[in-house]
């Protein structure tokens, strides 16, 4: 059964539909070679702007990286990040910082929906540690050069899997009852409860840099697809009949990024270019302040922001 197309459908696919030029703007990108990444990236340099693909295997980002290149005035990057190792977040932040000195918008889209219970190379649970753990850091080393930008944006990607629980501060890593799907809701409430905390501390130290989260909607991607053996690809393309395309998946993403009417809107939760109800346990501020500081601990990584 096809989906039903709506009128906002149709608007929603339009390029006249976002606002924002980003002519001159240096973003990033994570998870760039391949579904809404790839697609927030071709629509960001379109745009304009010069975009690094950040990527864990070289070989795919090489594949996007001539893909997207092919059409005359976009401006690509491509530099290695693996989120699920922190090692490689801060050589990643080292090398960006040496080599542009400048950061308009960061848009931490990479995520994975883990199979089995695995761990990143510090011992953290994958999906906490990609999805969350690996783009909070990221963001927590390169908020200086954000800072820099007359507006800096950070962009979380979340999903409607937030509201599937609460925060397991007893269990961050999963070491009991391990469920994919439990997990990777519990990474994007993480993702979300970070945008809360950080938009108030930025609020509160008066910076202008804005931090939003988004649901990008059900989008036919290949996060299903098991990379090594291509199981379940069947069902990426099933899901590509009945569901959004990864272009549609990445207009919020670019909404937030560069529309000029949100330069003083932070700490919200997105879906369709339009804030949107979220779970309680979202709202929380003390449980995404404490989030925040558990954080830091697990980073080895001092506040940037403690005055």
């Amino acid at each position: 059964m096809l989906r039903a197309v709506t009128v906002f459908d149709i608007l929603f696919a339009m390029d006249g539909f976002l606002n924002g030029d980003m002519k001159g703007k240096v973003v990033i990108v994570t998870g760039a070679n391949a579904g809404i990444g790839k697609a927030t990236a071709r629509q960001l340099a379109d745009r304009g702007a010069t975009v690094v693909l950040a990527c864990r295997s070289k070989e795919r980002g090489e594949a996007a990286l001539g893909e997207l290149s092919c059409v005359d005035g976009r401006c690509f990057d491509l530099m290695r990040l693996d989120l699920a190792d922190l090692d490689s977040v801060r050589a990643f932040a080292a090398a960006f910082t040496e080599k542009y000195g400048r950061l308009d918008a960061l848009v931490n889209n990479a995520g994975i929906l883990g199979r089995h219970r695995e761990l990143t190379r510090q011992g953290f649970e994958l999906t906490f540690g990609v999805n969350y753990l690996g783009a909070f850091l990221l963001t927590m080393l390169l908020l200086p050069l954000l800072e820099k930008s007359r507006q800096g944006r950070v962009v979380m990607m979340t999903s409607i899997a937030h509201g599937w629980g609460d925060v397991r501060f007893d269990d961050l890593n999963f070491t009991r009852g391990y469920n994919r799907f439990a997990a990777y809701g519990h990474s994007k409430l993480c993702n979300l409860l970070f945008t809360r905390a950080l938009a108030e501390k930025l609020r509160t130290r008066g910076s202008r840099v804005t931090v939003n989260a988004v649901h990008p909607g059900i989008v036919a991607t290949d996060i299903v697809v098991n990379r090594t053996n291509d199981r379940f690809r069947w069902v990426a393309s099933l899901m590509k009949i009945l569901f959004m395309t990864s272009d549609e998946g990445a207009k919020t993403s670019v909404f937030l990024a560069c529309e000029p009417a949100l330069e003083r809107v932070s700490g919200e939760y997105f879906y369709r270019c339009k804030i949107e109800p979220s779970s309680e346990a979202s709202k929380n501020l003390a449980s995404a302040n404490r989030l925040y500081d558990v954080s830091l601990k697990l980073c080895g990584l001092d506040d940037p922001l403690k005055s």
